[in-house]
């Protein structure tokens, strides 16, 4: 169950690059413009990816050929977003027809009407937790929200605006690695400040004790 549904800002299912139906934040009303950049540039081969810019989590659960995506706040923890779209998932496979699944032209918001229950029955009920035991598990099988990798699978790379950039994981250590030495640079040049700061504050009383230097005349 979601704690705070506001952390959503939005949902949406699609096809491809088609959304078939959506869900908008009240409070982040033009996100589909955003969500559809980052829907034409889903990491492919994958089955799971999520990552944090600005505050902002986007999730993607794939699961050919629909594509159930996620933006919420940084905050929301993946305990509660994995199960939430993994509920989306469910309900639309039992709503739509498996005949339908693979090869219907589906149209933009075709699936609407039928998105609101669905929306907010993954919110709020339980009952979807234990169905999703004994559903068969996308392959390979997510493991918190980690980046998926299948066989001979290239990295993937988002580039969406909104001063967003939805960079790969694996840059990431090296962005640890270049704040820590630039962390220690800083340490070492505040230590050397202070050390100038306590030669200089001796000097001065030195100075005060010998009215001068006539110390240095005896």
């Amino acid at each position: 169950m979601i704690s705070n549904p506001e952390l959503i800002h939005y949902a949406c299912i699609a096809r491809s690059d088609t959304i078939l139906a959506q869900h908008q934040s009240d409070k982040e009303p033009n996100m589909e413009a955003l969500a559809a950049q980052c829907l034409a540039q889903a990491p492919p081969n994958h089955t799971l990816y999520s990552h944090t810019v600005n505050n902002r989590t986007y999730t993607f659960l794939i699961d050919p050929p629909f594509i159930f995506f996620l933006i919420s706040h940084h905050t929301l923890l993946k305990s509660q977003t994995l199960p939430f779209l993994h509920r989306i998932r469910s309900s639309f496979r039992q709503t739509l027809p498996s005949s339908l699944q693979s090869h219907h032209h589906f149209t933009p918001l075709s699936f609407q009407p039928q998105f609101y229950s669905i929306f907010d029955h993954a919110l709020t009920n339980h009952s979807h937790d234990r169905a999703l035991r004994s559903e068969p598990p996308l392959n390979p099988p997510p493991q918190g929200l980690k980046k998926k990798k299948r066989p001979n699978d290239a990295p993937a790379t988002l580039d969406v605006s909104d001063d967003v950039s939805l960079s790969p994981l694996k840059h990431q250590p090296h962005d640890r690695h270049t704040k820590a030495k630039h962390v220690w640079k800083k340490h070492v040049w505040v230590l050397l400040l202070l050390d100038l700061f306590v030669c200089a504050v001796l000097f001065l009383i030195w100075l005060w004790v010998c009215s001068g230097f006539k110390c240095m005349t005896y």
